[in-house]
C-alpha cells in the first residue's frame, strides 16, 4: 500500500501523507477511486496522519458536540474545538479494535490538515487507516469545501443529458428510492446520500465524493434542478421562488458550523447557488412516471 497519494474531489487536490511507519493509510476503501496522480497544479490541501501518545483538550475551548444517530455501524462520540486560529474535529471511539481517539486542526489560513491517532494502550501492530474514517473525514471534507465556497447536502443526484438534478429532503423521504428509479431507465446516478455543489463562475457543479461503505467513481455534472420530495398519491411537480425554495432547501445542508462568520458564508453561498438553480417540490409515487415527468420538463 502507498505510504501517500492524492485525492481529487469536487475538483479540489487533496494530498495525504502518512508520517508514521506504523500508520498505512488505506487505498483500497472509499476513496480507491479518487486517487489520482500529482498534477502540476498544487494541492489546494494537505493531510499529514500520525500516531500520538495522548490527547489532551483540557486547553481547548468545546464548541460544538454531536453523537451518532441509532443505525451507524461504529460506537462514537464527536466534539469540535477551537483556539485563537485553529479548529479540532475529534472523535472519541466506544469500540473501534484499535483507535481510540483521532482529531483533526484545521485552519481557515492554512492548507495544512493535522490528523492525530491515538492508539489504544499496549496497541503495538500496523494500523490500516481509512483517510476519511468516518465520521472524521465527513467533518474535514464539510470545512475544507466550506473554505472553497462549496456546500455538502444530504441528497442524491443523476446526471441526464448535460444536465444534473438533485434530489433532496429529510431522511426516509426517497432519495434513495429516486436514485434507483433513474439508475432503471439508464440514467447515471451521481450519489443516493451526500453531494458536493460549487458555484464555478456562472454556472453549479455537482460532484459525488468518498463515502466510507462503498466505492464509486468520482462523477460530476451542471446542476440545473433541485427537487425537494414529498411521498404523495400522485405525481407532481410545483416550482418553488424566493424565500420558500431558500428556507426549504436550507435545512438539507450539512452545516455543523458554530462561528457566525462561516454561518453567514454558508448562507450567502446558499443563496449564490440558488440564484442560480431552480428549486421544484416533488410530489412522487415509487415509478418510472415521476422519471418521465421530469425529463418531458427538459
Amino acid at each position: 500500500m502507498p505510504k501517500g497519494f492524492y485525492l481529487k474531489i469536487a475538483d479540489l487536490l487533496i494530498g495525504c501523507q502518512s508520517s508514521s511507519q506504523q500508520l498505512i493509510l488505506h487505498s483500497e476503501g472509499g476513496v480507491k477511486h479518487f486517487i489520482t496522480s500529482k498534477s502540476k497544479k498544487p494541492a489546494d490541501y494537505n493531510i499529514t496522519y500520525d500516531i500520538v501518545s495522548s490527547f489532551d483538550d483540557s486547553n481547548l475551548n468545546l464548541v460544538f458536540a454531536g453523537e451518532p444517530r441509532d443505525n451507524e455501524v461504529l460506537n462514537y462520540k464527536w466534539k469540535v474545538y477551537q483556539t485563537l486560529n485553529d479548529i479540532y474535529l475529534v472523535v472519541f471511539f466506544e469500540d473501534h479494535e484499535q483507535i481510540k481517539v483521532v482529531s483533526a486542526k484545521v485552519s481557515s489560513v492554512s492548507s495544512m490538515v493535522n490528523v492525530n491517532v491515538l492508539l489504544h494502550h499496549g496497541c503495538d501492530q500496523k494500523v490500516v487507516l481509512d483517510p476519511l474514517i468516518h465520521p472524521l473525514g465527513s467533518l474535514i471534507l464539510l470545512y475544507l469545501m466550506h473554505w472553497k465556497e462549496a456546500l455538502l447536502i444530504h441528497a442524491s443526484g443523476v446526471v441526464y443529458g448535460q444536465k444534473a438534478f438533485v434530489f433532496t429532503g429529510v431522511s426516509g423521504i426517497g432519495k434513495s428510492t429516486m436514485a434507483k428509479l433513474w439508475s432503471e431507465s439508464g440514467v447515471q446516478v451521481l450519489n443516493d446520500d451526500r453531494l458536493v455543489m460549487r458555484k464555478v463562475g456562472k454556472k453549479v457543479m455537482v460532484y459525488n465524493n468518498p463515502m466510507p461503505y462503498y466505492q464509486q467513481h468520482p462523477r460530476e455534472g451542471e446542476l440545473k434542478k433541485i427537487f425537494l420530495l414529498k411521498q404523495s398519491p400522485d405525481n407532481y411537480i410545483k416550482p418553488l421562488k424566493g424565500v420558500a425554495a431558500y428556507s426549504r432547501v436550507l435545512g438539507n445542508f450539512i452545516q455543523q458550523f458554530y462561528q457566525q462568520s462561516m454561518v453567514k458564508k454558508h448562507l450567502e453561498i446558499v443563496e449564490d447557488v440558488l440564484g442560480i438553480v431552480d428549486v421544484y417540490e416533488v410530489g412522487f409515487k415509487p415509478d418510472q412516471d415521476i422519471v418521465d415527468m421530469i425529463k418531458s420538463m427538459e
